[in-house]
């Protein structure tokens, strides 16, 4: 009875990921994976993914062209492209399952319903505000269940038969190509391990450790990553958006602390100095070095993040775990849940509108209610491609998807003309003239009245850069400008 009730965690967990995956529409990157990835020069009127040939050759020319995530990517299109949700819903739930059960057993061991809650909860907030679609669950939940399985084969001390060690090895170079912001820092970390060893490993040891290095190198290395590279430091923020986002670093360290405070009462270098915690250590240092590189604290932290919560995991080791802290952890991961649900319940609304006025649309032009529009905002404007392909299907005649708030349905604006159109408390749309073409600016003060400082002014850009483009013809082109700073007072003015 006692060994059930510490699995009620993993399969609570598995359940909702379940409902979650089942109830969320596929929408952005999970239609574009549907379809065939064409290579450079070739028809960019994508087609259906039929066959794991389509896959296999629209993989090469991602890889080429856009992307090193040979191996989690070919598992999305499968999904995406060849099979159906319900068998995704069923086979994630098993992967969320995987996940808690692999973050209590690296970091702990242990066998108790009170530690598998721990892990559940944190698993909970750090993976639960992704979309539950095969695109970001296979790159980022997938993933980090296979690196903690490669993980515990690593450190673990059976010695494998001749068979056995080529399985861990496939494994090893599959796992390390999945993701580079997690192979990145996990050979961070074994770089730490060898030198901390004076180069002694085991013949397992170097056998997992090159073939994880082998997998890792070639997804860093893929062309298509260079590309990425060259248009992130095109897109950029200013180093005011790399401050901002700081305070997103110190949440699951702070969380760690606590747990450890709760527990421990001190000897912080004492558990810290333990071999698996040091790679943790290291491990979550290379991430954060990584990501102040590529100045991306969005998801790239998630390995950094994922660090924290083994170490809060681990320092529970051998002792009860707090009954106030899991009923507080539980309370903020029930919260983190609904919050979830409700992004669920508008993308859901949002995707099935998109569909609807799209198919009754003549001119392919379609308008959505503002508080929609402004939802996912950039996948509003970036992803039209993706909802095209997916009604030409039906119809290969329908014009391109145009997508405008619903605010300049009625407006005379969308000739040749320059316009800046309200659409939310700090949000703007703005149409500039082709033939006589106005400069847009952005001018910001710094709140409260008190100080009332003002920023240096921002022509908006109207050429898919840093601002939100969504549409251009020749008459007109337009951009969304949003201001998401909320101690920042925003205004948008024709020069």
């Amino acid at each position: 009875m006692k060994l059930f009730k510490t699995y009620i965690p993993y399969l609570a967990v598995g359940a909702v990921a379940f409902v979650f995956a089942i109830l969320s529409e596929w929408n952005d990157d999970a239609i574009a994976y549907s379809f065939y990835i064409p290579g450079s020069g070739e028809d960019e009127s994508f087609t259906p993914i039929a066959t794991l040939r389509d896959i296999w050759e629209s993989q090469i020319n991602h890889y080429s062209n856009s992307n090193g995530r040979f191996v989690a990517h070919f598992i999305v299109q499968i999904f995406c492209g060849l099979l159906s949700k319900p068998w995704f819903a069923v086979i994630n739930a098993f992967a969320w399952m995987a996940l808690v059960f692999c973050i209590t057993r690296f970091s702990n061991n242990a066998k108790d319903f009170r530690t598998s809650s721990l892990a559940a909860i944190l698993a909970i907030l750090l993976f639960f505000t992704l979309p539950f679609t095969p695109p970001f669950q296979i790159n980022y939940v997938w993933t980090a269940c296979a690196l903690l399985i490669w993980l515990r084969c690593f450190f673990s001390q059976k010695k494998e038969t001749s068979v056995g060690l080529v399985l861990l090895m496939i494994f090893s170079f599959l796992t390390g190509e999945m993701h580079e912001g997690f192979s990145i820092p996990a050979g961070g970390a074994l770089l730490y391990c060898l030198a901390m060893r004076r180069g002694r490993f085991t013949c397992k040891e170097w056998c997992l450790s090159l073939s994880f290095a082998a997998g890792a190198l070639t997804s860093i290395f893929a062309p298509g990553n260079f590309w990425r590279m060259s248009q992130h430091r095109a897109v950029e923020g200013s180093l005011l958006n790399t401050f901002e986002q700081l305070p997103a670093l110190i949440w699951f360290p702070a969380v760690f602390l606590i747990i450890f405070l709760f527990h421990n009462k001190g000897h912080l270098k004492e558990f810290l100095s333990q071999p698996r915690m040091r790679f943790l250590i290291v491990m979550a240092a290379t991430s954060l070095v990584f990501n102040l590189f590529l100045k991306n604290f969005g998801r790239g932290i998630i390995p950094y993040d994922l660090c924290f919560v083994l170490l809060s995991v681990g320092c529970v080791a051998g002792k009860r775990t707090d009954t106030g802290l899991l009923a507080a952890g539980t309370a903020v991961a029930i919260a983190v849940m609904a919050f979830q649900a409700f992004n669920i319940h508008m993308q859901n609304l949002k995707t099935r509108t998109i569909f609807r006025e799209y198919d009754r649309s003549e001119s392919g032009t379609i308008y959505l209610k503002d508080n929609l529009f402004l939802f996912n905002r950039t996948e509003t404007a970036q992803r039209r491609n993706t909802y095209t392909n997916r009604l030409r299907q039906k119809n290969p005649s329908k014009p391109f998807l145009v997508i405008y708030p619903e605010v300049m349905k009625d407006m005379d604006c969308l000739k040749d003309t320059n316009a800046v159109i309200k659409v939310g408390d700090q949000s703007w749309v703005c149409i500039r003239s082709a033939s006589c073409p106005r400069d847009f600016v952005v001018e910001k003060t710094i709140l409260p009245s008190a100080i009332s400082r003002k920023m240096q002014p921002r022509v908006l850009d109207f050429s898919s850069g840093s601002d939100i483009f969504l549409d251009s013809t020749s008459n007109y082109s337009s951009v969304l400008y949003v201001n998401v700073r909320p101690y920042i007072k925003a205004d948008v003015i024709i020069e």
